[in-house]
């Protein structure tokens, strides 16, 4: 697996012609290797940016390239040796075992020589192991917790061997420990990751850089430090920001009060 630059050039996206803009033009350029979290409250667009970039919503305008590649000039299961999503939600297939699940992932690499030049089983077996499920590999997945559950899709990203990685609130319904574990395991991938994320201060932790969203706009992209100021969190999300010190870790951290 390899990191790839991503390039956003004018996107833009609404349902029809006659429609208002749900996208309105967005422009980002995400360098190798990086983790970009995309941030803002809820109707601001995250997740319709993210359906362009991982090829399920084409784009009303603009272009995405992935190492200057226009992902939506190309065949999708070429574009799916490129990028890689892990959404929101669950398998619903009980009777599928895990191995099953991360087998998926190489699909787009039937027919193919691999990436890495290495056999899809061989592939599924490094996978596993990286994800920490080899010993989970013959379960069923609904034996599963959600955690769990969560690490096999990201298991089955990495095994399509993507060089962009988008996730889509991967940590929702997840307990602390899973959303940590899981966003740890983000940051030991040797690719590059675009993240919607709810939470601020994991973005600001995590993340290398950070493009803020309201209403359908891009209002803020750079370095969490740059970016996630207390006036500009504050006026995003409608509520009273305040950017603390933590005293044992001496990190930054958001406290929050609704607005009086």
């Amino acid at each position: 697996m390899s990191h790839a630059k991503l390039e956003a050039d004018n996107l833009s996206w609404r349902p029809s012609a006659k429609s208002p803009l749900i996208l309105h033009p967005t422009s980002f350029v995400l360098e190798c290797g990086r983790i970009l979290g995309v941030v803002g409250p809820n109707g601001a667009g995250k997740s319709t940016l993210l359906r362009s970039l991982y090829r399920y919503q084409a784009p009303t305008s603009g272009t995405i390239t992935v190492d200057n590649k226009d992902i939506w000039a190309m065949p999708a299961k070429a574009a799916a040796r490129l990028v890689a999503a892990v959404l929101q939600e669950q398998p619903n297939d009980f009777a599928l075992t895990v191995r099953d699940i991360v087998a998926l992932g190489r699909l787009p690499h039937r027919h193919s020589v691999s990436a890495s030049g290495r056999s899809c089983a061989q592939v599924i077996k490094d996978v596993l192991i990286q994800a920490d499920l080899a010993d989970f590999a013959d379960r069923p997945i609904g034996t599963l917790s959600g955690g769990e559950r969560q690490r096999v899709m990201m298991a089955r990203a990495l095994a399509q061997e993507p060089r962009l990685l988008v996730l889509d609130e991967p940590t929702n319904h997840l307990d602390i420990q899973h959303q940590l574990e899981l966003l740890q395991l983000v940051k030991d991938m040797d690719v590059t990751v675009v993240v919607s994320l709810h939470d601020l201060n994991m973005a600001a932790a995590f993340c290398d850089d950070v493009l803020v969203m309201e209403h359908g706009q891009t209002i803020a992209f750079g370095p969490p430090n740059e970016v996630l100021t207390e006036s500009l969190v504050s006026g995003a999300f409608r509520v009273k920001a305040q950017l603390e010190t933590l005293s044992q870790s001496q990190s930054d951290h958001f406290s929050f009060q609704l607005n009086s």
